[in-house]
């Protein structure tokens, strides 16, 4: 083989190539592991509630995305499952005196009359009902099993104190009174409000249960993700498998993004889901466009970093409206929780963990450079660098960022305004630990960084594949 067929090659596999040392690394360590008892410990009614949850949100996902030309199986099902906190939130007025349940039903009442509506026939609902039907009858039947968490491992003490009866307050009693119960003020509500939907929808149980299932179906909705992008197949098999090499190699990134009741993963998904499509929605003056944003505006009620990062990009589409009027739906959720704070919870603060921070004072330190600690910088660095694999994946996402930046410039692009979006969310957190949190430990980085990493996973695939066309 000459040089030239050479270079073409490797240039054509430049993702393989990429991907290649995590995905044999993960391949050693599942050998490794892989015992007599490995299988012994498989819950198989786990899997096969996985596997049929699995098959009712895609054949949903891909039934509405179908029907209202949505652009993304993904997306249809983030407008799905976000639809539900959506009424919730501007509506909070007539919500509060209804239960949980209540508007589950009723929202799923109007996705029904929406697709009869599109079809003028009942095949469709009969078909996902069918569907939802049995996932329901299995789980109901093997619903001791599914709920057995003897063998768990909870890994982090924020889940019992705060996020597990976040959840709760939502599913047995609603979204309003968990506001006014939040046991942290300012805490946006829509990823816990996902994890009691979830339960719901699979479940329906009397009291509030962490099923550990529903965490893992965002493995599935993650690759179903990938598959929405504009891509080879091949490329398309190899970051599957690249994901769950990452994922699945590293117990305590996957408890953060699909084993527990933490966050991250929900945040994570939901904001590559967004950002993947918002160029698109931009050009795309209907009224699907409209949901878009409107639901986008809910992402300003999630993680402290990603929101205030969402509340920016929504003030700066002002400047977006003469490109589609449909970017101001994107304040409409923010904008009445806002006022709904007021109105019903006047003594409650806007942001999470803001109560105790003078402003002002901040930023002075940094004007003065004064009582800033810049070596927790190295520290967040070093503690990231711990997980060598997600390492890796962030080098070479900002190499090739770096690489395609230069070669084509700035602008508004899908790959541009998602490399933004996870370089200002980690300026954010070493902004933080440098002045206010200087004193705080730093392992928690780990995980406001970790909130972007469908963003950094996905951008770093979408720039190796324009690379391997160019």
């Amino acid at each position: 083989m000459n040089e030239n067929k050479l270079k073409v090659l490797l240039k054509k596999n430049m993702l393989f190539i990429f991907s290649l040392p995590i995905v044999l690394n993960a391949v050693f360590n599942l050998i490794q592991n892989i015992d007599s008892e490995f299988f012994d410990q498989i819950s198989y009614a786990k899997v096969c509630s996985f596997i049929f949850g699995s098959i009712f949100f895609i054949y949903l996902s891909d039934i509405l995305n179908n029907l209202f030309n949505i652009g993304g199986r993904s997306l249809a099902l983030v407008l799905f499952l976000t639809s539900f906190f959506t009424f919730d939130a501007i509506f909070l007025f007539i919500g509060k005196t209804f239960s949980f349940q209540s508007v589950v039903i009723f929202i799923s009442f109007v996705w029904m009359v929406l697709v009869f509506l599109k079809t003028k026939s009942f095949s469709y609902i009969l078909k996902i009902f069918s569907i939802f039907l049995f996932y329901r009858i299995f789980n109901n039947v093997f619903l001791t099993d599914i709920l057995d968490n003897s063998t768990y491992q909870e890994l982090n003490t924020d889940v019992p104190v705060q996020w597990f009866d976040i959840a709760r307050m939502i599913y047995e009693n609603n979204y309003y009174f968990a506001l006014q119960n939040n046991l942290i003020e300012g805490q946006g509500l829509l990823p816990s409000y996902i994890q009691a939907l979830l339960v719901e929808i699979g479940f329906s149980v009397e009291i509030f249960q962490f099923v550990q299932v529903n965490s893992y179906l965002f493995l599935t909705f993650s690759l179903l993700l990938v598959a929405d992008l504009k891509i080879t197949n091949k490329n398309k098999l190899i970051l599957s498998l690249l994901f769950m090499s990452l994922i699945l190699n590293n117990n305590w990134l996957e408890y953060l993004l699909i084993n527990s009741l933490m966050l991250e993963g929900i945040v994570s998904f939901l904001i590559c889901v967004y950002l993947i499509n918002y160029e698109r929605m931009l050009k795309k003056s209907e009224s699907v466009s409209l949901i878009f944003f409107i639901t986008f505006g809910g992402m300003a009620l999630t993680k402290n970093f990603v929101s205030l990062i969402c509340i920016s990009l929504i003030v700066f589409s002002i400047f977006l409206i003469r490109k589609n009027i449909y970017v101001i739906g994107s304040f409409l959720i923010y904008v009445l929780n806002l006022l709904y704070q007021k109105i019903y919870f006047t003594e409650v603060q806007n942001f999470a963990y803001t109560s105790e921070i003078d402003f002002r004072d901040l930023i002075l330190d940094f004007i003065n450079l004064r009582d800033l600690d810049f070596t927790n910088i190295v520290n967040i660095i070093n503690q990231f660098y711990i997980d060598k694999p997600t390492s890796y994946l962030v080098v070479g996402f900002l190499i090739f960022n770096f690489i395609n930046l230069y070669k084509y410039g700035t602008n508004l692009r899908t790959e541009n305004l998602m490399f933004f979006f996870v370089v200002l969310n980690y300026i954010l957190v070493n902004l933080l630990y440098v002045s206010y949190w200087r004193n705080v430990e730093y392992e928690s980085s780990y995980r406001y960084i970790i909130n972007c990493f469908h963003l950094i996973f996905i951008s770093l695939s979408i720039q190796l594949s324009k690379l391997e066309k160019v």
